[in-house]
């Protein structure tokens, strides 16, 4: 008897019970999941005291050297200072009268300044300009008073601010930067408040700006000019620092505080901010040059896998209303990771279950792991009840024995069978001894 004939029959006899039964179709699985961080054995250059960087699309911390520890921020607090005027002022183009108010404190501080002088009137958006490109006090000054009718008034904006963009590190005692010991953020603060300013358009373009000259103004009848402090030493030729894809950043300075700088890059389908702090002399911004590089050279946007995609289809036996549960990619799965990152999807599912299948039920776990280290996980959970049939069941055990025994089987079924062809033969010389008797009997 050959073997695959006999087995290929009984499965095609199983299929046709199962129809009989009931049409099965395949079922999902839901699933409970997490991302978890790439912990990456390199680490990029950085003389700074304070570095931090993230990638503001995609929520991820990419690298970290004191980040969450206290630091005076200097002017990097002026981008909190134009981020309230710019919710506060939506005109851009409203007027400001600049005051002797403004200036006061200014000179005795040795504070930089924009240049804005009493009597003027500046538009608001040529105050933020001010207050980012030179860093100018003068025009921070102008926008605080102009928001809130005081500086006092304007600071505790500030920090009703921070406290809103959850900036649990952050105390600002006035809008400056100028030093207060109480005067205190941190890198990943100012990584926050840096992501939410970016989200006006105005401020993405007054930090690409190299330059800017205002409108005529009563002691600037050819207009005020203004120059950044950070692009004369950023991607201009020689003697400065090439910074790949990199869109503008707030310095800052004070003894105390160090060099500081806030910034942020896009390349390699990246959108990165950058802190650093705590350097000294141009440190600030080569370390922003050496870690935006570093990154720029290793790492890249991955998709690691689509929402949809089949990990694995779990044969579900002895259950006449479900066939297989299908296991899913819950979600697109991406990350900020190495060029040459090693990348394996693993699970410990099943090949198969047998029924019942209650709905919610533990299948398995499946790990999107990264040169070794698990960066995604996630539970899978039958999303549907599958109900038991004991004829299947019996049905599907002796497949399970035929397929495992198949040769006993065969053996067995084959010596039955040549006992019954033993004893039909048996049976007919009988009958043909008995007719053969029965003739010469009847002859004689």
């Amino acid at each position: 008897m050959n073997q695959d004939l006999a087995y290929n029959s009984l499965m095609s006899f199983k299929t046709a019970l199962i129809s009989a039964l009931l049409l099965s179709v395949p079922a999902k699985a839901s699933i409970w999941k997490q991302t978890l961080p790439y912990t990456d054995e390199n680490e990029p250059p950085a003389t700074s005291q304070h570095v931090y960087l993230y990638d503001i699309d995609h929520d991820q911390l990419l690298y970290s050297k004191h980040g969450e520890e206290p630091m005076y921020p200097a002017s990097m607090t002026k981008v909190m200072s134009v981020l309230v005027a710019m919710e506060t002022l939506p005109d851009p183009y409203s007027t400001v009268l600049i005051t002797d108010e403004m200036w006061a404190g200014l000179i005795e501080e040795n504070a930089s300044v924009a240049g804005f002088s009493p009597g003027e009137t500046p538009t608001v958006e040529e105050l933020m300009y001010g207050a980012v490109l030179p860093s100018g006090a003068d025009a921070v000054n102008a926008l605080a008073i102009a928001c809130d009718g005081s500086i006092s008034a304007f600071v505790d904006h500030m920090n009703q601010k921070a406290a809103e963009l959850g900036m649990a590190d952050t105390h600002f005692t006035n809008p400056t930067g100028l030093h207060d010991p109480d005067h205190i953020s941190s890198a990943k603060d100012m990584g926050i408040l840096f992501r939410e300013a970016l989200n006006y358009p105005l401020f993405q373009e007054i930090l690409l700006a190299r330059d800017y000259v205002t409108g005529p103004l009563s002691a600037h009848p050819d207009g005020l000019p203004m120059f950044s402090t950070s692009w004369p030493l950023i991607n201009d030729g020689e003697d400065t620092y090439t910074i790949p894809g990199y869109l503008g950043g707030k310095t800052g300075f004070t003894n105390p505080a160090g060099r500081c700088l806030v910034s942020h890059a896009a390349f390699n389908g990246m959108h990165l901010v950058l802190v650093t702090g705590g350097a000294s002399g141009t440190g600030h911004i080569s370390d922003a040059a050496s870690v935006y590089s570093w990154f720029e050279e290793n790492y890249e946007w991955k998709t690691l896998g689509n929402q949809g995609d089949l990990i694995t289809s779990i044969a579900v036996e002895d259950s006449p209303d479900v066939s297989a549960i299908e296991v899913r990619l819950p979600e697109t799965v991406s990350m900020d990771l190495p060029k040459n990152a090693h990348i394996e999807t693993l699970h410990d599912l099943p090949e198969s279950l047998h029924a019942p299948i209650e709905k919610g039920q533990h299948l398995g776990t499946v790990r999107i792991a990264a040169d070794g280290q698990t960066i995604y996980e996630y539970e899978a959970l039958s999303d549907v009840s599958a109900s038991h049939s004991s004829l299947l069941h019996y049905w599907n055990a002796w497949l399970r024995f035929y397929h495992s025994h198949r040769i006993l089987v065969l053996g067995a079924a084959g010596a039955v069978l040549l006992l019954v062809v033993v004893k039909v033969l048996r049976d007919r010389a009988k009958k043909k001894r008995r007719r053969k008797k029965h003739r010469r009997k009847s002859g004689s």
